[in-house]
């Protein structure tokens, strides 16, 4: 019985290690883990052997007993720890070389996010005019998702000596307009420029989980730009909130993922400061709801509340 015993807990251990190493081949594992399990089964080996070692009684000489006349239980377990320290070490240095390249397309792609981000908000900010942005010189056309905004994008630069043609400078309201068709034209255009977003890089960015996340987070924007335009029109003081919060998410989330896709400086049209929104770094969340605000991993969470204050800081 007791032998039986001992095959059983070997196999258990080999199927442990090995299936540990499938994991990690197959990506399964980050390379932090990958790392410290490498580096657990070092640790058991290296007690095995001191715990076996034939000069000492250390800790005991009935474990030293134990594993004397168990020397084939023993020689396996040594065989199935080196094997894991060195099939996981292994992994631990794929994944660590994939996870930087993952991370460099990843960074790639966020920057081509940040245009269409920069471009929703700017689309938002035109709904606190009275009028369409024909009106204030742009060529606007309900064509191709926003593509009008590509013309006089020098309008957009934050370092301008005039920035009243930036409509995200405008204090946020909803005046009556003779004709509010073109309000919700407007928002259909920013839900289109998003989706685009999502078509055009997802093949990019989604091998890595923070570029999973970051497609999330923009379809958790595009699902809440459908609410607004659904309650386009009704009352002020129920929209005009929403605007507030969708604006300051798509200015969050575009000078966010600016940083981290390493542009030094930031481009022009990319906003550092949440001015003219009234938004503080308490009132600011990337997702309406509240089941989605711990997407982000740790340390992607402790750069967006950086992000955060930074736009948030007083000039």
């Amino acid at each position: 019985m007791t032998r039986i015993l001992f095959i059983l807990v070997e196999v258990a251990v080999a199927v442990a290690v090995w299936r540990l190493g499938d994991k990690a081949r197959k990506q399964q594992l980050t390379a932090r883990s990958a790392a410290l399990l490498a580096s657990a089964c070092a640790v058991l080996l290296m007690l095995l052997i001191v715990t076996d070692w034939p000069l000492t009684d250390w800790p005991s000489p009935e474990i030293n007993k134990f594993w004397d006349e168990h020397s084939t239980v023993t020689g396996t377990l040594h065989s199935i720890l080196l094997l894991g320290v060195g099939l996981l070490s292994y992994e631990a240095g794929q994944l660590r070389e994939q996870e930087r390249l993952d991370e460099s397309v990843t960074a790639a792609g966020l920057g081509g996010i940040v245009d269409h981000l920069v471009d929703a908000e700017v689309g938002l900010a035109f709904l606190s005019s009275p009028e369409p942005p024909d009106a204030h010189g742009w060529a606007w056309s309900p064509g191709k998702p926003l593509q009008w905004l590509r013309q006089g994008r020098e309008r957009l630069s934050r370092n301008a000596a005039d920035r009243t043609g930036d409509p995200r400078t405008w204090v946020v309201a909803l005046p009556a307009t003779n004709d509010p068709e073109w309000r919700k034209e407007l928002v259909d255009q920013c839900i289109r420029r998003l989706l685009v977003a999502l078509r055009d890089w997802t093949p990019l960015i989604a091998s890595s989980r923070n570029g999973t996340r970051v497609l999330v987070a923009i379809a958790e924007l595009r699902k809440d730009l459908v609410e607004l335009e659904a309650h386009l029109g009704e009352d002020a003081d129920v929209v005009e909130p929403l605007l507030v919060s969708l604006r300051a998410r798509a200015r969050l989330l575009a000078y966010f993922l600016e940083l981290k896709s390493g542009a030094d400086p930031l481009r022009p049209e990319v906003l550092d400061r949440f001015d003219p929104l009234p938004m503080t770094p308490g009132s600011v969340e990337w997702a309406a709801d509240p089941s989605g605000r711990d997407l982000f991993g740790a340390d992607w969470t402790k750069d967006l509340q950086a992000a955060i204050e930074a736009l948030t800081r007083v000039s």
